[in-house]
């Protein structure tokens, strides 16, 4: 009986010693290893780490960050520049026919000179009754850019996708809806269509409830602007009215990124951006509509909300703070004037009316 009860004693200290080795002191090793050079399992034959001079090492994709060098490359970069310069990403797409594109080089320039020519006669127009109302216009630089990321994206849309793997035009985009000065602010034209301003045929994405803008950059580049209203760690409560349910800025900006991963690229460019809700659309806006709604809460911040068909009242309002807004920027596709396409209608569309059917 003694016998047995040593053995039993001496197997269970077997066992947690051997699972404190597995499981502690080889980890605290390997990390100690590679920290320090002296282990690494990344050898030259592993072709699975093609950073590390692995088979068919790839040249880094298009898709690192803005400013990343090459030494910051070799300290690890980001997880997307890492997962983009997998060879899966790297696979060279066949040469794309001129019927398989949506539009050509030629159609688009004169679409940008036509936008052009329209902003200039509608600037003049607007400057003339400014002046007979005794009030000041403000100007603003724009460009006209052959080079322009939104016109090399809409050039790079064609029947698989909306952008190749590995096109420069699209880190530039993202770059600019960030940076680049904005000249104009108006509502989408799916919200003009609910307000009976527009032809709602024309319309390719209903409106739902949340508040978007579309914002114009002065190469003429144009993207919608969807603000920030909750804070990212705030849940939806479970009793709500669902018309008013949380509206994620980044949710547009995380769909971008997933669909990118998935290779699917369907999804258009997404930014994130601080906007100046008094620089950046309450003075460039020339729709008195849209600066009715614009007000100076008690808290001293310039806040405005929508004129839809649902939550437009004030209580609903998106403040900044007092003036900066955080939100994301999606790019515009090309105009239903010179592409135009079916508008499929989702099959999981939800409903905003109290019968519970769709309206």
């Amino acid at each position: 009986m003694m016998r047995r009860d040593r053995l039993l004693l001496a197997a269970t200290l077997t066992a947690i010693f051997s699972a404190d080795l597995y499981f502690v002191l080889l980890p605290k090793l390997r990390s100690v290893g590679l920290g320090s050079g002296d282990f690494c399992p990344c050898g030259p034959d592993n072709f699975t780490l093609p950073r590390h001079g692995g088979l068919a090492t790839p040249q880094l994709s298009n898709w690192s960050l803005y400013g990343t060098t090459s030494e910051a490359a070799d300290d690890g970069g980001s997880k997307l520049e890492r997962l983009f310069s997998h060879p899966l990403y790297n696979i060279e797409t066949p040469v794309l026919g001129s019927e398989e594109r949506l539009l050509q080089a030629e159609q688009l320039m004169d679409y940008y000179r036509r936008k052009v020519a329209r902003w200039e006669r509608h600037m003049h127009l607007y400057s003339e009754a400014a002046a007979l109302s005794n009030t000041t216009v403000t100007e603003h630089e724009v460009t006209f850019d052959p080079e322009a990321s939104w016109l090399k994206f809409h050039s790079g849309i064609n029947s698989y996708a909306l952008y190749s793997r590995n096109d420069p035009a699209i880190p530039k985009l993202l770059k600019d809806m960030q940076k680049m000065s904005v000249i104009n602010a108006d509502y989408t034209q799916d919200e003009k269509a609910l307000k009976g301003a527009c032809d709602c045929t024309q319309v390719v994405k209903p409106s739902g409830h949340h508040l978007k803008l579309a914002l114009k950059m002065q190469n003429f580049g144009k993207a919608m602007f969807k603000p920030m209203r909750q804070q990212r760690d705030e849940e939806t409560p479970e009793d709500f009215f669902y018309f008013v349910d949380l509206q994620r800025h980044n949710a547009e900006i995380a769909a971008f990124h997933l669909d990118r991963i998935l290779d699917f690229r369907r999804v258009p460019p997404v930014a994130g951006r601080l906007v100046n809700v008094s620089g950046e659309v309450l003075l460039v806006t020339h729709n008195e509509d849209l600066r009715a709604v614009f007000f100076t809460s008690p808290a001293n911040n310039t806040c405005f909300f929508a004129k839809c068909l649902y939550v437009c009242k004030t209580e609903y309002a998106v403040c900044g703070g007092p003036d900066v807004l955080e939100g994301s920027l999606s790019a515009y596709l090309p105009s239903l004037s010179i592409a135009p396409r079916i508008s499929i209608p989702n099959p999981w569309t939800r409903s905003y009316t109290f019968s519970g059917r769709e309206e």
